[in-house]
């Protein structure tokens, strides 16, 4: 039992350190070297927020590589620290769709969507900061809502579902941009560059929103229910999500690659190459008379 202990916990290590590493390499590449085929693509900040959902992901595995042993401070401490940064992956998720689909290229401004991110995060610190008690060790496998726990302890035993209820409400906001975009396009009658687009933030949301129910069906409902949360359960949420990571890359570079096909298609050809008109010859008739008289002078000579 303990050899089977043993090698869960490294192949759990192994995972977080593997998809983290993964999802962050991604996330670099779109933010900082991936470019599409447009002119005025250098002022395109959608794919910053796109390598900045990637980012979230990879610092979500990286977190699996903590534990009590390596951790500094109690690991429900770290956890409740680290939670209002997820708070920014919907609003990312929700900007980037409405972005993409009203093929909006400029600068990202302040957006009344990072209120709650900024508001979860500074309950956090204030509570923190006034509570005497909230460096105390829990276990945070399992509690019990009778046991005296500190304000900070129970903001971040609350944090787990009001990140749900976010994450269901862009789900829905997201997906009724999506039908909208839909049955607009379908009366427009778009082309395939559009069907490209709507396909591609189509998988990411659901991608998204599977990882979504299965980490809340192996993780949160567990935590709240008291039972154990076992590393085989946050290893099967981390295996799901590193598979959504791969296929995610292999769709969106079909969806490139059909992308640039089409693009390429559609682009205006070149017409055929016709014989040089006297206008564009580099001498004009005055000097040819010229060469021409000077060739028949030669010859009499």
């Amino acid at each position: 039992m303990n050899d089977y202990s043993g090698f869960l916990a490294q192949g759990y290590w192994w995972l977080s350190l593997l998809g983290g590493i993964h999802c962050i390499g991604l996330g670099l590449y779109i933010r900082y070297a991936y470019r599409e085929q447009s002119h005025d693509n250098q002022h395109n900040s959608n794919h910053k927020l796109l390598g900045g959902i990637f980012s979230l992901m990879g610092l979500y595995f990286f977190t699996g590589m903590l534990s009590k042993d390596s951790s500094p401070v109690p690991m429900h401490i770290v956890y409740t620290l680290i939670i209002p940064i997820y708070f920014i992956l919907m609003p990312m998720l929700y900007l980037y769709c409405y972005r993409s689909l009203h093929n909006i290229k400029g600068s990202i401004n302040w957006s009344v969507h990072l209120y709650l991110p900024i508001a979860v995060a500074s309950i956090v610190a204030v509570t923190a900061m006034l509570d005497s008690h909230w460096i105390q060790d829990i276990d945070i496998d399992s509690f019990n809502l009778s046991d005296d726990i500190s304000y900070f302890t129970a903001i971040g035993m609350a944090l787990p579902a009001l990140l749900s209820v976010q994450t269901l409400t862009y789900f829905v906001l997201i997906i009724k941009l999506l039908r909208q975009f839909r049955s607009r396009a379908r009366r427009a009658h778009l082309g395939n560059l559009k069907d490209i687009k709507f396909r591609w933030l189509m998988a990411l949301t659901i991608a998204l929103m599977s990882n979504w129910l299965i980490r809340t069906i192996f993780l949160i409902l567990p935590f709240y229910f008291g039972d154990h949360i076992g590393q085989l359960a946050q290893a099967v949420t981390r295996l799901a999500l590193l598979i959504t990571v791969y296929v995610l890359a292999i769709y969106g570079l079909q969806q490139i690659t059909k992308a640039a096909f089409l693009r390429g298609k559609l682009a205006p050809q070149s017409p055929p190459n016709t014989p040089t008109r006297s206008s564009t010859q580099l001498l004009n008739s005055e000097e040819l008379n010229y060469l021409q008289k000077l060739i028949q002078d030669e010859k009499k000579e």
